[in-house]
């Protein structure tokens, strides 16, 4: 009885697991990698290319990250922050950490 009850414990812990992978609640450097090249004065088709390649966010997502962010570029760090933060605002969660990279 106490090997079954070990088992389900294990698959269990498994399945959690694999579900948080699968809603991706993961930090994807990409995503910082986009948000540096945007602060640097990246196109927004180069930004959008980064974006695209994240499994996170298609197109839109793209788009409305970038239409939240631009008018913060003339802040002191460049829009860096307002960009992480419209990426957390489209994923619904706090995955992201706003502070400046490196």
């Amino acid at each position: 009885m106490a090997i079954a009850l070990l088992i389900v414990y294990g698959c269990k812990k498994i399945f959690d697991y694999l579900d948080l992978e699968r809603r991706n609640f993961y930090e994807d450097e990409k995503v910082y990698q986009a948000a540096d090249e945007f602060a640097r004065g990246a196109s927004s088709d180069e930004v959008k290319a980064i974006l695209a390649s994240c499994l996170d966010f298609d197109e839109q997502d793209a788009e409305e990250i970038l239409s939240r962010a631009i008018p913060c570029r003339t802040d002191k760090d460049r829009g860096y922050r307002a960009f992480i933060s419209s990426v957390n605002k489209i994923l619904g969660e706090e995955v992201y950490n706003r502070r400046l990279s490196k």
